[in-house]
């Protein structure tokens, strides 16, 4: 140990606390042994010479913009071609549509099954309007409509036209009303009139349709229409029909008078070129009218027959059809 106030020369520093002395120039000229080893610590020397500025490393050369390389895929690891991706696609939709409508298809017949079966929509109540004729076991018969069936069995338009094959329905409707009830409504139709035909006596409705043979249970105390033929009805139906129709409103304005008490109306008969004459009272008095219109006609029948009354004229004939003469009234006795 050294005092503490006595010097001590660099060169007796301990080599930890000295910096190493600097490294021996090699003489111009000569080369370093193969072989030799630097010394450790040493720096080499640069080769221009002994300047001392000439030992600092030169900064390293700033590296090229050079694309850093993409890491090399797992081997086997491939990108998929466009046109796989796009078939792939199209086949997860197409799975996806096909499962969506099979279970769509089972729901529905599932429920289909539930209401074809259910005791809750078996036909309970069959409500029949506008009847007066028929009874409603008969219209139900006709609509093919039993209790006990299913409701959805029920078809509304054929059951509609089985209650229209009966002659007397006019028209019908049947609604079926969930969950268990049928309403049809029907309209019958009104007989009017009688209606020779080839012989056969038919029944004519409001319209002027011939729509039903007589047949034992209709009535029969109506006005016969003849000069009717079945070839004419064949050909246009239609037409024979307002023909008809005419001759029943002629009809109905006579009832309409005070005279249709002792004379009723008995028989109309249609002429071809659309001429009318009526047959009234027991007594048969004939009144040809002519053709259309009959309103001022009717007007001086009444006042005539009240005339014939008068006299107890009971079998007559009165020719009212003089188109060239309307006023003048011709009145034959039988």
């Amino acid at each position: 140990m050294l005092p503490s106030n006595r010097r001590v020369r660099a060169s007796q520093v301990p080599d930890a606390m000295s910096e190493p002395p600097p490294p021996s120039k090699p003489k111009a000229g000569t080369k370093p042994k193969a072989g030799a080893k630097p010394k450790a610590g040493a720096k080499p020397k640069s080769a221009g010479g002994g300047n001392r500025k000439s030992q600092i490393p030169d900064p390293p050369p700033s590296a090229p913009n050079v694309k850093p390389k993409r890491k090399s895929k797992a081997k086997g690891e491939r990108k998929p071609r466009p046109w796989v991706a796009a078939w792939m696609q199209r086949l997860s939709l197409m799975t996806g549509i096909i499962v969506v409508i099979s279970a769509s298809v089972l729901v529905a017949w599932g429920l289909r099954r539930y209401l074809r079966s259910s005791p809750r929509f078996s036909v309970r109540t069959v409500h029949i309007e506008g009847n007066q004729r028929r009874t409603p076991q008969q219209i139900a018969k006709r609509a093919g409509i039993e209790g006990g069936e299913n409701i959805f069995a029920v078809d509304e338009e054929v059951a509609a036209a089985g209650v229209l094959a009966d002659p007397w329905v006019e028209t019908a409707e049947v609604r079926v009303e969930l969950p268990n009830r049928v309403a049809i409504e029907v309209v019958e139709r009104e007989a009017r009139a009688l209606a020779v035909v080839d012989g056969q006596l038919y029944l004519v409705d409001l319209g002027g349709h011939v729509f039903k043979e007589l047949a034992p249970g209709d009535p029969q105390d109506l006005p016969v229409v003849t000069g009717v033929s079945a070839d004419a009805v064949a050909k246009d139906r239609d037409a024979v029909a307002t023909r008809i129709r005419r001759a029943l409103d002629l009809v109905e304005d006579l009832g309409a008078r005070k005279v249709s008490e002792r004379y009723p109306v008995q028989e109309v008969h249609l002429e071809d070129d659309d001429s009318l004459s009526v047959v009234i009272g027991t007594d048969g008095i004939t009144l040809v009218f002519g053709r259309a219109p009959f309103r001022a006609k009717v007007d001086k029948a009444e006042r005539i027959l009240e005339e014939l009354r008068y006299r107890k004229v009971k079998n007559a004939v009165m020719f009212l059809d003089n188109e060239a003469h309307p006023e003048r009234v011709v009145v034959r006795m039988k």
